[in-house]
């Protein structure tokens, strides 16, 4: 349907890719035992971590959808989403979706709800860089206790990070207004998102939506779990592929860059994974400029995540320069915003992380025998010892604290006479 919009790419563009898969194919040949390292690299990482870590969260997401859970739920925190980042409530979901699994899960989610034309084309270009965001997990457990052995700094770096988003997305929200283009047609179940009304007429229309949404559908439970989980594991294995191929990829600029030049830039510009082992394990001078790199990191996402996104958006008219627009604000916000908050944090954090640490954290000392492990090892050692229901808590805090303030909105909203 939206596979017309998409522009052919350029001549020049056509060439300069062409000429550089040829430039890889012969780096392969010349270093076979380098790339064959580096691609063992990313498939380990790829099913050890993100493969068992994804595949249910896109699964569950798609069968949300149909079922028009997702729909509903729109509802609820419809004022709160169109007051601050000027989305409607369905977004929520593929919001909160993105800051818990990570990215591309959070894409996943946008382009499902564009297809249904529950989003306008500027309404999902937002909720596209407002939901590619990295999870609580990596941050915290493997950035902070796997490489840099500090719990604490983990969860400084997870809230500039979603703080940072926030601002990224007001940013885009107050100075990128939508271009004019006619009125989108909607899904169903995006009428029913209104304020006015009391709690039981709220939830009429939250049945309502439900229902329009699953009868639009029209799956049965049987089709539609074979289909979602078929869907889930072909954009995983996209995943894997392209982990597997920016790994050979980095090693091979290794082999023609300084070491030290291409620890901190190729590597965080390529894959966040070896970008944020390679700014974690180097000496600094100052942890606060090491911070300061670490969340840039974070929030560029490396081209590997950037190139999922866009081969997710493909099949749609949502354009892939406004999200790598996103993605540098939010880099640039996120670099300056370590520097305006690292002493407020370090006096909120240091005191009060022992509860976060005793949920995310490794125990028995796990953390310190990653002092020495390799990037594998020490990405399954930390994932592993996480407690399983401190994702599903996550979620659960994350929409909870959706409705509470979009109720709060609603309340207070002036109504329309």
């Amino acid at each position: 349907m939206f596979g017309a919009i998409n522009r052919h790419d350029s001549p020049i563009v056509t060439v300069i890719m062409g000429f550089s898969a040829v430039l890889l194919v012969v780096c392969i040949v010349l270093y076979p035992d380098q790339a064959f390292q580096a691609s063992l690299q990313g498939l380990s990482i790829w099913w050890k971590l993100v493969f068992p870590a994804l595949l249910p969260f896109l699964v569950l997401s798609e069968i949300l959808i149909a079922f028009g859970w997702v729909h509903a739920l729109g509802v609820l925190i419809d004022p709160l989403l169109r007051v601050l980042f000027r989305i409607p409530g369905v977004g929520g979901w593929a919001m909160s979706l993105g800051w818990t699994a990570g990215y591309p899960a959070g894409a996943v989610a946008a382009v499902k709800l564009r297809q249904q034309k529950a989003l306008s084309r500027q309404e999902a270009q937002r909720l596209l860089a407002l939901s590619h965001v990295s999870n609580p997990v990596f941050m915290i457990v493997v950035v902070g206790v796997g490489f840099l052995h500090q719990a604490e700094l983990g969860l400084m770096i997870a809230i500039v990070h979603w703080s940072s988003i926030v601002i990224t997305g007001l940013l885009l929200r107050w100075f990128a207004p939508p271009a004019p283009e006619p009125a989108p047609e909607r899904a169903a179940p995006a009428r029913y998102a209104s304020v006015t009304g009391g709690m039981f007429a709220r939830v009429r229309r939250m049945i309502a939506a439900m229902r329009d949404a699953h009868r639009q559908d029209g799956r049965s439970f049987g089709k539609l779990l074979g289909e979602a989980v078929g869907s889930a594991v072909q954009t995983l294995l996209m995943v894997g592929g392209y982990m597997m191929i920016f790994s050979v990829v980095i090693q091979v600029v290794r082999l023609a860059v300084p070491q030290e030049m291409s620890r901190y830039a190729i590597n965080g510009f390529f894959e966040i994974n070896l970008g944020a082992h390679a700014v974690s394990t180097a000496p600094f001078a100052s942890q606060m400029w090491q911070m300061a790199f670490l969340g840039a990191i974070l929030a560029w996402s490396g081209i590997s995540a950037h190139l999922q996104v866009r081969s997710i958006t493909r099949a749609t008219d949502l354009s892939y320069a406004s999200f790598l627009g996103a993605r540098l604000l939010h880099a640039a916000v996120a670099f300056v915003l370590t520097f305006a908050l690292w002493q407020p944090l370090q006096r909120l954090v240091g005191g009060n992380v022992r509860a976060l640490a005793t949920l995310y954290a490794p125990q028995n000392g796990d953390a310190s025998r990653e002092a020495s492990a390799p990037l594998v090892e020490s990405l399954f050692r930390a994932l592993t010892t996480v407690q399983p229901y401190a994702l599903l808590l996550w979620l659960i805090l994350l929409l909870s604290l959706m409705i509470v303030l979009s109720a709060a909105i609603a309340a207070f909203r002036p109504r329309k006479p």
